[in-house]
């Protein structure tokens, strides 16, 4: 049988993260995915620039546009449009981008094995046994669940239980050449909607990407709403792609995410914000805390919930503080309505906040302290 000092499930940005970090050190890496590569991922795509100074590589080459205007609408109406003055955002479709991030982490020394679907878990004393469906197994000293929101192999663990989510529903349009020459530098956002949640439109070099995210109660709502949101973009009428729905996760307080032999990163660890539903770069974030402390477990003996102590110190406030935001915000909409919005349209420091957070010369938790953001939460709590 096949032996690793870890193996990792999932080869997306927190599980290729792991293994390249882990492989760079030395470590004997094996990554399992249940699908080959590149392969579709349901998401945005949109990476905020910040993501690009955690990888120790350039992405450019699968980079589809950038973005430093903002259009924003309120159900399709009132809408205005911000200008970043430099980009804040990368467009990238995901599975370019994840397979870029795989292949550093194959060059790294990272073994990986596709079409593999993890079954069965075992653990000992001494180390964990994977048994696949395709009669694959291996052992090692660790295990990292890094295989998305669903985390089958996180419920193995018996972690990850009780954490918060949502739905999305994205459709991916085959733009004509008009339609993403109106749309190339832009991102669109439509918020709005009860009791909250937002629908927006991503630039791509072919495709234009739309979508919304919505409590998981509204999650039959989902279809209908990006149907009728294309519509009132004008993009109802190109050529669809694909078209997928996912769930995102939101850890909150101190849900488990670490044992004595494994852990989750990423999305298996709700690790997403919760005022962009944005996981990316948390999920590389959470991928090099997961090496970190498997590095450390390796020399010193079995143990990983330092990794938790470093998701909560490290992570955790970002993502408190982003939910704070959510809140504000989605509460001034239910409350005020076109008030609200039109009052947000003309709050600059809203919107050089936002951008400064998504280039990373600012972060959730420093904005939540200023003092406008104080004053609101006051205004709305006296309302």
């Amino acid at each position: 049988m096949a032996r690793f000092d870890a193996v990792v499930v999932g080869a997306g940005p927190a599980g290729s993260t792991a293994a390249r970090e882990l492989a760079a050190s030395g470590a004997r890496v094996l990554v399992l995915d249940k699908s080959t590569f590149p392969r579709y991922k349901a998401c945005g795509g949109g990476i905020p620039l910040r993501t690009e100074r955690l990888l120790p590589f350039p992405i450019d080459v699968v980079v589809e546009d950038s973005v430093n205007l903002l259009e924003v609408s309120l159900r399709g109406r009132s809408g205005f449009v911000r200008d970043s003055g430099s980009p804040f955002a990368r467009m990238v479709m995901r599975d370019r981008f994840d397979d870029l991030l795989l292949e550093w982490a194959c060059a790294a020394g990272a073994q990986f094995r596709p079409l593999s679907t993890v079954r069965v878990v075992d653990s000992d004393s001494d180390e964990l046994t994977v048994r696949c469906d395709d009669s694959f197994e291996a052992q090692a000293r660790f295990l990292v669940c890094a295989d998305g929101a669903h985390s089958p192999t996180g419920k193995m663990t018996g972690l990850g239980e009780g954490i918060a989510e949502c739905a999305a529903w994205e459709v991916e349009f085959e733009g004509s050449a008009t339609n993403r020459a109106r749309w190339s530098g832009r991102a669109f956002v439509d918020v709005g909607y009860s009791p909250w949640g937002y629908g927006w439109l991503f630039p791509k070099e072919k495709h234009l990407s739309v979508g919304m995210v919505l409590p998981g109660d509204n999650a039959r709502e989902l279809k209908g709403r990006v149907a009728a949101l294309a519509e009132r973009i004008g993009v109802a009428t190109e050529p669809t792609a694909i078209s997928r729905g996912h769930k995102i996760r939101f850890r909150r307080e101190n849900e488990p995410i670490a044992g004595a032999r494994a852990l989750l990163a990423g999305d298996a660890a709700g690790l997403a914000d919760e005022f962009t539903e944005e996981g990316i770069v948390y999920a590389l974030q959470s991928g090099r805390l997961a090496a970190r402390n498997l590095l450390r477990a390796l020399d010193c003996g079995p143990g990983l919930a330092s990794y938790q102590e470093d998701v909560n110190s490290e992570i955790m406030p970002e993502l408190k503080a982003a939910r704070y935001m959510a809140g504000l915000f989605y509460a001034g909409l239910r409350r005020g309505g076109r008030g609200w919005f039109t009052a947000a349209r003309l709050m600059p420091g809203l919107w050089s906040a936002f951008f400064a957070v998504q280039r990373g010369e600012s972060s959730y938790a420093r904005e939540v302290t200023r003092f406008w953001f104080v004053r609101l939460a006051r205004r709305l709590q006296s309302s």
